[in-house]
């Protein structure tokens, strides 16, 4: 009878054991033991047992907080990455390490760039103060995009408006059959805002938003957006498209770009003008438009985009006035329906190095004549016509670089030279100073940019 005891103790104690251990409770060695009493402790009514095994207890809230199961998860990563590291092969552990360090720095570049940018360390330039404009106007061009339009006043108008140093804004509008929009209809989506001042202002006499006027022009043309404004109280312009949005403070860091280049045009849509690859030299204005993968690429521009660009007044008289701007320019723009902001970029290079080449003859310098240097401002901009456009119909590079030629021939018909034979290093011409400074770090201010691969190889 002892011996059936023994054995039966003993087999109350396995199965105690066994219990115990799928239960994770310590194990009983008392032979009467329950299994009522091994059953595991359940996680809605915490517990010692429970606190002491899978981390604290939140009484408040009812969480539990698994410390020791985040220490096991990571300590199991971590053996899993170093056996993995182990079975690799000398040569994928190299280029495995190379590429981690590769990582490291542009991280920590990126980190130490993006932190300067935020305290405006890097914008700065080196060149002195020239303008002490406080506001700027701008003109925006459109054709038959009402709801465009309207999305783009009320951005530039209201969104940014005088906090951003937008003083004016002005409408070209060229559709002849079409009755004049009033100022306040543009502002019907936004309960008015237009004739809107906020509390405060109000007593200051300072309105939140820009003055916005409509000029009806005579003409249907794309000449017509570069027409002298009456109504203009300042020398700075921002040219602008209504599918064009640049963020208020990007917009505010190219008006600071101009008033320290006043005479440039100050954009943000760089373009490089020079001879194709396999020139022969023998036709001097034979000549390729290159949009932001070959900018990049060379790392040169000689000009900017009007669709988003700052310019000086004064350029608007020079470029109607036949006498200063041939005609034929202005007919050709007529005619193709395109390439104004290419003749205006001329009419600045030809003009700013007319005013090089006086100083230089007072000064007695030896060296060539060059054009005021554009300034291209690297900030966020939005192209909503990306897919309606003229710039996205078939051969539109095609006829870009027939424009530079044909307007580049009338130039040096009139004894003035190639107004853009001169390019410029696209760093030095960047008035963002990224840190600490390598060529790759400049970034085209709207990704598309990187898409634009025609006459990459011409």
């Amino acid at each position: 009878m002892e011996g059936n005891d023994a054995a039966t103790t003993m087999k109350l104690k396995s199965r105690n054991r066994a219990l115990a251990n799928a239960a994770n409770l310590p194990t009983s060695s008392s032979p009467h033991a329950s299994p009522s009493s091994l059953s595991p402790v359940s996680s809605s009514s915490p517990t010692k047992a429970s606190s002491s095994n899978n981390g604290h207890y939140d009484e408040r809230n009812g969480t539990r907080y698994h410390t020791k199961s985040s220490k096991i998860a990571v300590r199991n990563l971590s053996q899993r990455l170093w056996h993995h590291w182990r079975r690799l092969q000398t040569k994928s552990k190299i280029v495995t390490a190379v590429t981690a360090i590769i990582l490291l720095q542009y991280s920590l570049i990126q980190f130490w760039d993006y932190c300067l940018l935020q305290t405006g360390m890097v914008h700065t330039s080196n060149r002195p103060v020239k303008s002490s404009e406080q506001y700027f106007a701008v003109v925006i061009n459109t054709y038959k995009r009402p709801d465009m339009l309207r999305q783009a006043v009320q951005h530039y108008a209201d969104a940014c408006g005088t906090k951003y140093r937008v003083g004016q804004v002005f409408v070209v509008w060229a559709e002849q059959n079409v009755s004049v929009p009033s100022p306040e209809s543009f502002f019907d989506d936004s309960n008015k805002k237009a004739l809107r001042t906020s509390a405060n202002n109000k007593e200051t006499g300072h309105p939140t938003q820009a003055e916005v006027t409509v000029l009806q022009v005579s003409k249907d043309s794309l000449n017509s957006r570069f027409e002298p404004i009456p109504q203009l109280i300042t020398t700075s312009v921002f040219m602008v498209d209504d599918d064009i949005r640049v963020s208020c403070p990007s917009l505010r860091l190219g008006f600071q770009a101009w008033t320290e280049n006043p005479n440039s045009m100050v954009g943000y849509y760089p373009r490089l003008s020079s001879p194709p690859i396999r020139s022969t030299g023998t036709v001097q204005t034979e000549l390729i438009y290159h949009a932001w993968p070959i900018v990049y690429w060379r790392h040169k521009m000689n000009f900017v985009l009007t669709k988003a660009s700052f310019l000086h007044s004064k350029y608007l008289e020079l470029y109607t006035n036949d006498d200063t701007f041939p005609k034929q320019i202005k007919d050709h723009v007529d005619q193709h329906m395109n390439c104004e902001d290419i003749a205006m970029s001329m009419l600045v290079a030809n003009f700013t190095r007319y005013q090089a080449s006086i100083q230089q003859d007072t000064k007695r310098n030896d060296q060539p004549p060059l054009p005021a240097r554009p300034i291209y401002v690297e900030g966020q901009v939005s192209d909503l016509g990306l897919f309606g456009g003229i710039s996205t119909g078939a051969g539109h590079m095609t006829t870009r670089s027939d424009c530079l030629k044909q307007l580049s021939s009338i130039f040096v018909s009139k004894g003035w030279g190639l107004p853009l034979e001169h390019d410029f290093d696209l760093q030095e011409s960047s008035y963002v100073h990224h840190a600490p400074g390598f060529r790759w770090q400049t970034k085209p201010s709207n990704f598309f940019e990187w898409l634009a691969f025609a006459n990459t190889f011409t």
